[in-house]
């Protein structure tokens, strides 16, 4: 069962008490990510993530490494576009060694100027590796398509020249504005006492911050609903496209959760039979739905042969009008639920799936991960309910698309919306 706890300075703390495993996972999740910067900080939230590993008043980079890797502990963090994540897995006996290596780190780091300008070569060749990925360019580039030059259109990583423009003043102010009290919550999950729990979070956390603060407002976004072509000589020409979706907190997400599961979530879905299967025209192909603060999306991704690009697409297109039109079955729905049920119940065995599960619901949702109510509202979506969120999401009017690859004849985004009228017409 998941508990709720408001420290010191209102710092929230979300404990689940897991008294059959042997580990503790604790993760510091700040309401904070890429979709918060403005255009001239873009990556800062990404750039700081990397810098609290390099060095405190009384650690340096590598004395954290080795603390961390002395107890076998696993240390990491990540950004993501509305949160930002440090986190550490141990064994029961060393949680309180790692909220201690966490709080030092979080409230600490001192961004030395050596450390800095090296990180910033560390990531601008993260940012280079990813310039050379299509897939990464396509998702980037499809984010863009979506939201143009607003926060939610540039990439987590920021660029090269910005990353070279931070300095540690800048990672400190923007710190100050982002990372207090109110944003930040606390997720332990593990074998540790409840007691155990609020004690080392309150002196390790809570008490550490100067004040509450204010939670961070993230920044509105109007969707611009475009197309992207990047042309690159590959052998695979690479596509995504996205619709809406809807927030974390809004219950509809689950049945477009469902509905996404079913038109591409696994080998039994309709576009793994229809594209891979049938035709053979790409070896990977999904379709996924997401969800943020204020707003999701519904994603399709497909890597193929330029040569069959189109075909591909068209196919796509087809699926889609069947989807909207025709909704799904009872079978098919029946068996997304359970794939969906058995991803929940196998992730609620991990303490490290759990304290990610339940900081993601307080940062996003800001409520309680309830894994009985989770199962409970998969198993209440009905066919009617998937057909309700597709036809309302999954329209093309909402329609974004990215291309990655050697050229086409066709704007990959018009291609699938002609695919479908082509399909309604016979």
């Amino acid at each position: 069962m998941t508990k709720i706890f408001k420290l010191t300075n209102n710092l929230t703390l979300v404990l689940n008490e897991m008294q059959s495993t042997r580990s503790v996972a604790t993760g510091i999740f700040v309401s904070c990510g890429s979709d918060y910067e403005e255009e001239r900080e873009a990556g800062i939230s990404h750039f700081i993530e990397h810098m609290l590993f390099k060095g405190t008043e009384k650690r340096t980079a590598f004395d954290i490494a080795c603390e961390a890797e002395a107890i076998g502990a696993q240390m990491n963090a990540f950004t993501a576009r509305q949160m930002t994540c440090f986190y550490t897995v141990s064994t029961s006996e060393h949680a309180a060694e790692c909220m201690d290596i966490l709080s030092d780190i979080f409230f600490n780091s001192t961004f030395p100027a050596e450390e800095l300008e090296r990180e910033k070569g560390v990531v601008i060749e993260e940012i280079h590796r990813s310039l050379d990925d299509p897939e990464d360019v396509c998702f980037d580039k499809l984010s863009f398509a979506i939201y143009g030059n607003q926060s939610k259109g540039r990439p987590i990583l920021g660029s090269e020249e910005t990353v070279r423009s931070f300095d540690a003043d800048k990672l400190r102010e923007y710190m100050a504005r982002h990372y207090s009290a109110a944003s930040t919550v606390v997720s332990v999950a593990g074998n540790i006492s409840e007691e155990e729990a609020v004690k080392l979070v309150e002196e390790k956390f809570a008490r550490m911050f100067a004040e509450r603060g204010e939670s961070a407002v993230l920044p509105a976004a109007v969707r611009k609903y475009s197309s992207v072509v990047t042309e690159k000589p590959t052998e695979q020409a690479v596509i995504a496209f996205a619709f809406d979706g809807y927030p974390y907190s809004d219950k509809r997400s689950v049945a477009l959760k469902i509905a996404a599961g079913i038109f591409g979530g696994g080998m039994s879905s309709r576009l793994f039979q229809s594209v891979r299967e049938k035709k053979g025209l790409a070896y990977e192909v999904y379709s996924v739905s997401g969800a943020g603060k204020d707003g999701g999306v519904f994603e399709i991704f497909l890597g193929t042969n330029p040569d069959g690009a189109e075909e591909a697409v068209r196919t796509i297109g087809k699926e889609w009008r069947l989807l909207v039109e025709k909704g799904v079955g009872a079978e098919e729905l029946k068996r997304a639920k359970e794939q969906s049920k058995t991803a929940m119940v196998l992730g609620a065995e991990s303490a490290s799936s759990v304290m990610r599960s339940a900081g993601r619901a307080m940062i996003l949702g800001e409520e309680a991960f309830d894994i009985d109510k989770a199962l409970s509202e998969v198993e209440a979506v009905t066919e009617e309910d998937i057909l309700s969120v597709v036809r309302e999401c999954l329209s093309p009017q909402k329609l974004a698309a990215s291309y990655v690859g050697k050229k086409l004849s066709k704007d990959i985004k018009e291609l699938l919306s002609e695919a479908r009228r082509d399909n309604e017409n016979q």
